[in-house]
């Protein structure tokens, strides 16, 4: 079931008398950017609705038989991420938020090898984000 609160409350009393014990499971929006963030992914509020209503949408024997794991939430915030819809924006403007974004990267990235540690993968994946950008403008 996929609903605010109320709605969900309302179609649960109507199913189930109210004697009746359940096991109920959530998914909050709360929930959905914790996993997000545990995995270094940004999440916008529409990528989260999208996430819950696709989990609506597993069928019910699926959701009974195997339950709704952290592995298929982040499958779903990953296909809601891939379905993305593609934005138009002025290469200029572009080229000044890769910049921002390599030099705030940079910091963290030398500041690791300064250290003699090793740079963060997060470092690693948004640095090879900025040069995947860059060739596609240079395409």
């Amino acid at each position: 079931m996929y609903g605010t609160c109320e709605t969900l409350c309302r179609l649960l009393s109507e199913q189930y008398p109210a004697e009746t014990p359940l096991n109920l499971f959530v998914w909050s929006p709360a929930d959905i950017e914790a996993l997000a963030d545990g995995m270094e992914c940004a999440v916008s509020e529409q990528d989260i609705k999208d996430v819950l209503a696709r989990l609506d949408a597993i069928p019910e024997e699926e959701r009974l038989e195997s339950g709704v794991s952290a592995s298929a939430v982040m499958t779903l915030i990953d296909e809601v991420k891939a379905a993305a819809t593609e934005v138009r924006v002025p290469a200029d403007l572009l080229e000044t938020l890769l910049i921002t974004a390599e030099q705030a990267l940079w910091h963290r990235e030398w500041a690791a090898r300064d250290g003699n540690h090793p740079v963060p993968e997060s470092v690693r994946r948004r640095l090879a984000d900025t040069a995947k950008v860059r060739a596609l403008m240079k395409s």
